[in-house]
């Protein structure tokens, strides 16, 4: 009898390589998300009930100033075919160490309204009127099936153990963040710290230190609006120093090619090299991705800590 052949899964093939998290995060600046309930495909903007009123004119307008639109949505059961439906939208500018972030919400009737709503983040001249201050924190895990399945096999599991958590009420299933050989994978808006391998105990852990104002670096990926070596540099300064607390670091700036200066809140400045390595893949990055591929690997080559001006 034939057995049935095994079902390749990007990420038990990132575990098995033992593949850095480290310096990984997806590079984003800014972020629009849009409830979507119902199914998402691969494209979960375009090919969901959002497609006919997200054209792609607009889409591209977004992709210029900078923004990441995704999907989010409560649960895949939820359906928007009714009329007035309400779906919330939220705009996120995340900010880097030291500087000031920014989150607004507002609800549309209809997703009708979506271009309308958000005309001015498309031409870059902020939210404009209708939009309200928005405190919560945004707990985004990875589900979109259709785009990997591995973001659904771990993801979806992920989700239901933190729906009944005491963080259920900021947990959204997000469409694709970057990353899938990754999952499951967590971001935290409006901080915009990623984190992947995620299992529901290491997810209890990150998001109980998240409360407490420390950053959990066994699961961290990396700062969205951090470059990969600047990631890496944040990484091993708080690594090192054994810095956890989520301001500890109040400026992350790049000096030239490979040498990043990190500020600490003591006004001490750490200096470190970041090499760039591509070391080559045996099996695809994704699910469904092309065979002899590499992935960036970021080395440390020099620590300096430079003494408090």
């Amino acid at each position: 009898m034939n057995k049935r052949a095994t079902v390749f899964q990007c990420a038990m093939a990132a575990r098995q390589r033992a593949e850095p998290l480290v310096a990984t995060a997806s590079q984003v600046p800014a972020w629009l998300l849009i409830e979507v309930a119902g199914a998402w495909g691969h494209d979960a903007i375009a090919e969901s009930e959002l497609g006919p009123f997200a054209p792609k004119v607009w889409r591209e307008a977004m992709r210029r100033r900078g923004v990441r639109v995704i999907a989010i949505r409560r649960d895949l059961t939820t359906s928007t075919r009714h009329a007035h439906h309400r779906a919330r939208l939220v705009h996120v500018v995340a900010s880097r160490p030291g500087a000031a972030r920014a989150v607004a919400h507002r609800r549309v009737i209809d997703l009708h309204d979506l271009v309308a709503s958000t005309e001015p983040l498309a031409t870059g001249h902020g939210v404009g009127a209708g939009w309200e201050p928005d405190f919560d924190r945004y707990v985004l895990v990875c589900t979109n099936g259709r785009h990997d399945s591995c973001c659904a096999t771990f993801g979806r599991p992920l989700v239901r153990a933190l729906r009944t958590s005491r963080w259920a009420p900021q947990v959204w299933e997000c469409s694709h963040i970057g990353g899938d050989r990754f999952a499951a994978n967590i971001v935290l808006l409006p901080d915009g710290f990623y984190f992947g391998g995620v299992d529901p105990a290491g997810a209890e852990r990150l998001l109980a230190a998240h409360d407490g104002g420390r950053l959990d670096l066994a699961c961290f990926r990396g700062r969205s609006t951090l470059r990969w070596p600047e990631q890496a540099a944040e990484h091993e300064v708080r690594s090192r120093l054994g810095l956890e607390a989520l301001d500890a670091i109040t400026a992350v700036r790049t000096l030239d090619a490979g040498r990043i200066e990190v500020d600490l809140t003591d006004s001490r400045s750490v200096l470190v090299g970041v090499e760039r390595t591509d070391r080559p893949v045996p099996t695809p990055l994704t699910c469904k991705g092309k065979s002899g591929l590499s992935s960036p690997e970021w080395r440390v080559t020099s620590f300096e800590e430079l003494p408090a001006s």
